[in-house]
């Protein structure tokens, strides 16, 4: 494909199109390059080029860009103003796509002011731009973006574009095994080792594993796998992705990390030990939230991250459906997992305005390309590895590895989330009249955990439906003490009610992640939530909105060692389908999967 960055003089067609070329992993190619000697003398004398100077040029690009095309394509750099010229220049070339840098006169002729001295090539820029303006045909069909903004934001809407059109960055894999049967634990040990013998010896290592609400997914027993390979030639910390959850016990971090010392795991607090790397900017969030939200997201990464010397950083994750990014891992894993509160507010907040169910279990999403903005542009000074996971159940409720895929870059969380969605997201013929959910006492120890049986089911739902949650577990509602105080507070009563109580008080819009966990874990009145909370008062689940449940009468109904994975008929004839644990998979129709936001691949 032929990506067309067009504009006049001074637009920045070719500091973008170099940038966003390198973004999509293409060639670069500026089209002044290419001029014949006649046309470079022209231009050097400030005599303007016409028509008849033009199309030798115009003839030889056409043909480069369809040697271009078919090498697999690139990027090029062209005023093109006219559509004539665009003609000529995609005679033959069998698919192409435009960027149109749009700048105004006046905005143009002061950049190129700022600029005097710099091209002596344009010493009567006046007179260029009056030709250039009067020469400007808009494209009909094209990106248009405002060259005003900055090139990064500029690279990422386009990027942003094209991904909504299946067209996304290439990148490289270090590793990449599937299974669609499993992957052997003798296969995933030889993908470690041939991982671990790539990365060239580092002598400094951090490793960014998820914390033990992740247990299930196996990424535990991966990450004490690479700390055993490589301390043996290494020096190796681990640093847990808390993101909104409490620090691990010293019990969990063996259980989840086994046989790695206590004294290599490094705190995180998202409060006070983030350092500063940028924001992504108020236009960008605008952007990517249709004008409904207008601020900007700091971003920030965890100390010892940015100042532990490390020459190299491996962040470990399974790919799994998410309710805030849509796909869980890549970027989400540095700059939510140990990034900083505002990121984590402020991310989670956007997920829920877009709406759960225009976020789930997708590949592209708003908040995804928040994360990709991040990464280009506070990422690119690490020296981060990405080793991306995905599992599946089997029949005995344990996890299998289906995929295993490393890489520096998007290629392996593209790959991941892939096989994902292929994987972990369960498409019903028919909405569900009544759902039971079953979370691991060990693992849920509050509703803001456990609520993961309500994001993962309600796209399974029918309008009436029950959602019977088993959290003989769960004993407070957050995950400290403030978060705990908002939802006892404001309770899960939907979106309209938390947006009023976000414009009445200010400790609530001081918590916007809160905010967003209120909408998420709210029913929204289409179905109900019994929730069996095993170390809370029925009149405290009453109060934030939910239907409490006795958690051993439940248990005892529901037992978990009786009931399939799937649709059950108890004794008495009552049906339900069962859940053993919602934290890694998604089910839905395939009506609301398909509601989505326009132009969103599922």
């Amino acid at each position: 494909m032929l990506i067309l960055v067009m504009g006049v003089t001074g637009a920045g067609k070719s500091t973008v199109g170099r940038a966003l070329a390198a973004r999509l992993g293409l060639p670069f190619y500026d089209a002044d390059d290419f001029h014949p000697l006649e046309n470079r003398q022209k231009m050097a004398a400030n005599i303007p080029l016409d028509d008849a100077d033009r199309r030798p040029w115009l003839e030889l690009l056409a043909k480069k860009a369809c040697g271009w095309e078919r090498a697999g394509g690139a990027v090029l750099a062209c005023s093109a103003l006219k559509q004539a010229y665009r003609d000529l220049l995609f005679a033959k070339v069998g698919e192409a796509r435009i960027v149109f840098l749009e700048i105004t006169r006046e905005h143009v002729s002061a950049r190129l002011e700022r600029r005097k001295g710099q091209h002596a090539i344009i010493r009567d820029y006046d007179r260029v731009l009056a030709g250039q303006f009067g020469d400007l045909e808009p494209p009909a069909a094209a990106f248009r973006v405002s060259a005003l903004l900055e090139p990064v934001e500029i690279v990422e809407r386009i990027v942003r574009h094209l991904g909504r059109e299946g067209i996304v960055p290439r990148g490289a894999l270090r590793v990449a095994e599937e299974d669609a049967h499993g992957l052997s634990p003798e296969r995933v040990d030889a993908a470690l080792e041939r991982f671990v013998a790539g990365l060239g010896g580092p002598r400094r290592v951090l490793l960014i594993p998820p914390d033990i609400t992740r247990k299930r997914t196996g990424a535990g027993g991966l990450t004490a796998t690479l700390f055993r390979a490589l301390s043996a030639t290494a020096e190796v910390d681990l640093l847990p992705a808390l993101g909104t959850h409490r620090p691990m016990t010293e019990a969990q971090l063996q259980e989840m990390f086994p046989g790695v010392p206590p004294a290599r795991v490094l705190p995180h607090d998202p409060r006070r030990g983030v350092l500063p790397v940028g924001e992504v900017p108020a236009s960008f969030v605008r952007h990517v939230s249709d004008e409904r939200l207008d601020f900007a997201i700091p971003c920030g990464l965890s100390r010892p991250l940015l100042e532990g010397g490390y020459d190299r950083i491996v962040s470990i994750g399974e790919v799994v459906p998410h309710e805030v990014v849509g796909m869980a891992g890549h970027a989400k894993n540095l700059f939510i997992g140990v990034g900083g509160k505002d990121a984590i507010d402020r991310t989670h907040f956007l997920g829920a305005v877009v709406g759960l169910e225009q976020v789930l279990g997708r590949i592209a999403t708003p908040v995804r390309d928040v994360l990709a903005y991040m990464a280009t542009a506070f990422a690119a000074m690490l020296p981060v590895t990405y080793v991306q996971t995905v599992g599946g159940a089997t029949p005995s409720r344990a996890r299998s590895t289906r995929g295993l895929f490393a890489g520096d870059d998007e290629a392996c969380f593209r790959a991941a989330a892939e096989l994902s969605r292929r994987t972990n997201v369960h498409v019903l013929e028919a909405p569900l009249a009544k759902v039971v959910v079953h979370l691991d006492p060990s693992t849920y120890t509050s509703m803001w955990v456990a609520n993961k049986a309500i994001y993962r089911t309600r796209l399974a739902l029918a309008d009436s439906a029950e959602l019977v949650v088993l959290a003989p577990g769960v004993t407070r509602f957050g995950e400290d003490p403030e978060l705990d105080r908002l939802i006892r507070r404001h309770g899960y009563r939907g979106t309209q009610h938390t947006l009023a109580a976000l414009e009445a008080e200010p400790e609530l819009r001081n918590a916007l992640a809160a905010a967003a966990h209120l909408i998420h874990g709210s029913p929204e009145g289409r179905f109900r939530v019994l929730y069996a909370a095993g170390g809370l008062e029925p009149e405290a689940v009453r109060a934030v909105g939910y239907e409490p449940l006795d958690a051993e009468s439940a248990l005892r109904r529901y037992d978990p060692s009786r009931l399939e994975r799937g649709l059950n008929v108890l004794p008495d004839g009552e049906r339900l389908y069962f859940i053993d644990d919602p934290a890694t998979e998604l089910w839905a129709t395939a009506e609301r999967l398909s509601a989505g936001t326009p132009g969103q691949r599922f």
